[in-house]
């Protein structure tokens, strides 16, 4: 894996954000990056530590902050993704000058409600997706294309890029279908299932 093409994605990975986070995935693997994910992490190591390495050896990294409030009454809100933010900043910051050049995207559900929650953040550009895979993906490939991530690759429309991902979606399931998966099981797709599906539909 290269540091230049590998890009972390700190996300929920609760069952109302995955069609979000498939969404950022096709548009990662269609910019020809790697993604980093903490979720297809072996359990026998200390997160954390698994985590922090994922973000040292990413040049890009994609923040969602939207889970600032609880999904049920009663909840508690999730502060992983913010935490786990800082640490992708302060690497940045304070990391070694390969680390310097790194790229940070943060992705917020509502526009400014992150002045709320996380006030320090204020200034930097933070872009809403108001809980919208076709949004998250207009926004991804808008940062993208103003961080340089493989230029060489050809930007299409939203409208045009939007069609591949539900083409390729679709060519996922009628794949899986005919190795005898059947539709429950490709809902059900662990993150690393679903890369691997979607780098061989590509």
């Amino acid at each position: 894996m290269s540091f230049q093409t590998n890009i972390f994605i700190n996300c929920p990975f609760d069952s109302e954000y995955k069609p979000l986070l498939k969404a950022l995935i096709y548009t990662t693997l269609y910019f020809k990056l790697e993604p980093q994910i903490s979720s297809t992490l072996s359990s026998s190591h200390l997160r954390i530590t698994e985590i922090m390495r994922l973000i040292e050896g990413s040049k890009y990294s994609i923040h969602d902050i939207s889970r600032c409030e609880p999904l049920k009454s009663g909840e508690l809100p999730r502060f992983n993704m913010p935490y786990e933010m800082g640490i992708d900043i302060g690497c940045s910051i304070y990391g070694t000058a390969l680390q310097k050049t790194k790229q940070c995207l943060i992705l917020e559900k509502i526009r400014n409600r992150y002045d709320v929650v996380i006030s320090d953040i204020s200034g930097q550009d933070i872009k809403e997706h108001n809980d919208k895979p076709k949004k998250i993906i207009e926004k991804a490939m808008e940062w993208f294309a103003a961080n340089g991530a493989n230029v060489n690759t050809p930007i299409p429309g939203l409208s045009a890029m939007w069609a591949k991902y539900l083409e390729c979606t679709a060519k996922i399931e009628i794949t899986l279908l005919k190795s005898g998966f059947t539709k429950r099981e490709i809902k059900n797709l662990s993150i690393p299932q679903y890369i691997t599906a979607m780098k061989s539909a590509l």
